[in-house]
C-alpha cells in the first residue's frame, strides 16, 4: 500500500509548511486537505524521514502511468487515505466517533481490489443511511444497506461485500465498468453468478435492476482483462454475436500453444484487443515479445484467419466494430 501522512506528522518529522510547499513540487501529493501521499523516493535528503516506510518495504512507491491510470491511482490513495482517517477516528478515545458510513461502489470496488476500466469518479464514495450529498472529494449516498451486505476491514472499517459491490456498480454505472469488474470476480473464482444474483434478490433498492441483471448476463469468466470485457460489452451493443473468448490453438511448427482473444469460426476471424498499457510509449513492452506478437498472427493468416487487432482508443469508437460486423456477416450464407 502506499504511504500516506498527514500535516500534524510532517509537522513532527520536522518540516515546516515551507518545507511541505517545497515537498510538493518533488515526492509529495496533496491529496486532501492536510492528507498527502509520498509519491516516490527523491533525491533530496531534506526529505529522507518520508522514505524510510518506503525502503523498509511497508510502503511502497506510487506508480505514475503518464495516463488516465494515474486517476484511478489517485482515487485508489484518496480511498485509503479515508480508510485510514476512519481508523484513527474510530481508535482515539479524545476525538468524538465519526458517523456510521460504509465504502460503496468504485471505493469499495478498489478495496476489494477490483479493477477500475477508467477513471468515472474522483470522489470517495460512502453510504450513511437517510444523508445524500456531493461534497469535493466524497459522495455520500443514503443507501439501506443490510448487515448481510457489509464487511469489516482488518482496520475496522465497514465497506460493502464483493457481491453487493458488483451489485451497485452495475446498478449505477455503465456496462463498460461493471462487466470488468464482474469478469474479474469471476475469473479469479472469488464469487459466481448465482451468489450475485441470490445478493440482488435481497437488495432493498430496486433502481436499474434490469441493467444489474444484463451486466450479471454478459459477465463471463474465461475473459482475462478489463480490456476485454470492455470489447464484449461493444460487441453486444453492435449486435456482434458468435465471438467466443479465449480460444487456444496447437501450433506445432512454433513449439508452443497460441491463445486468442475472441474467435468466430464461421466467419474465420480472430478478435485481438491491447490494452491501455500498449498505447503508450515506454509501456515496457520487449522488441522480442512484439516480434513474437507478429510470428503468432502470421501462423494464424497462413492457416485463413483474418486477425483485427483493437486498440485501446479503438474500443470507444465505431470503427473497428463495424469492422468486424461487415466480416461476419460476409461469412453467412444469403438468404431469399
Amino acid at each position: 500500500m502506499y504511504k500516506l501522512i498527514g500535516t500534524e506528522e510532517l509537522n513532527r518529522l520536522g518540516f515546516s509548511h515551507s518545507d511541505i510547499r517545497s515537498a510538493r513540487t518533488c515526492c509529495l501529493r496533496r491529496l486532501s486537505r492536510g492528507v498527502y501521499l509520498v509519491k516516490h523516493v527523491c533525491d533530496q535528503k531534506a526529505h529522507q524521514p518520508l522514505w524510510a516506510s518506503i525502503h523498509e518495504k511497508i510502503h511502497k512507491t506510487f506508480v505514475e502511468h503518464g495516463d488516465i491510470r494515474d486517476q484511478v491511482e489517485d482515487l485508489n490513495a484518496s480511498v485509503m487515505a479515508r480508510h485510514n482517517q476512519q481508523s484513527d477516528l474510530r481508535t482515539d478515545a479524545s476525538k468524538p466517533n465519526p458517523p456510521p458510513e460504509v465504502f460503496s461502489h468504485i471505493s469499495a470496488a478498489l478495496i476489494h481490489n477490483l479493477p477500475v476500466a477508467y477513471p468515472v469518479t474522483h470522489q470517495v464514495e460512502v453510504v450513511r443511511p437517510g444523508t445524500n450529498r456531493r461534497f469535493k472529494s466524497i459522495h455520500v449516498r443514503g443507501n439501506l444497506i443490510p448487515p448481510s451486505h457489509r464487511a469489516v476491514t482488518g482496520c475496522g472499517a465497514e465497506v460493502t461485500t464483493l457481491e453487493r459491490t458488483l451489485i451497485d456498480v452495475a446498478r449505477s454505472y455503465n456496462l463498460d465498468i461493471s462487466v470488468p469488474m464482474l469478469d474479474d470476480a469471476l475469473h479469479r473464482g472469488l464469487t459466481t453468478k448465482d451468489q450475485i444474483r441470490t445478493v440482488l434478490a435481497q437488495c432493498l433498492e430496486k433502481r436499474n435492476i434490469s441493467k444489474v441483471k444484463l451486466a450479471i448476463e454478459l459477465a463471463d469468466s474465461r475473459r482475462e482483462s478489463p480490456a476485454e470485457a470492455i470489447a464484449a460489452v461493444r460487441f453486444f451493443q453492435h449486435g456482434i454475436t458468435g465471438l467466443e473468448p479465449q480460444i487456444t490453438f496447437r501450433a506445432e511448427n512454433l513449439r508452443r500453444d497460441i491463445r486468442v482473444d475472441f474467435r468466430h469460426s464461421q466467419a474465420r476471424l480472430i478478435v485481438e484487443i491491447d490494452g491501455i498499457g500498449k498505447l503508450y510509449l515506454g509501456s515496457g513492452v520487449p522488441r522480442t515479445e512484439l516480434e513474437e506478437e507478429r510470428r503468432r498472427e502470421q501462423w494464424l493468416r497462413d492457416r485463413g484467419w483474418r486477425v483485427i487487432r483493437i486498440s485501446w482508443k479503438e474500443l470507444f469508437r465505431e470503427t473497428k466494430f463495424e469492422e468486424i460486423l461487415r466480416a461476419i456477416r460476409r461469412s453467412q450464407p444469403q438468404t431469399a
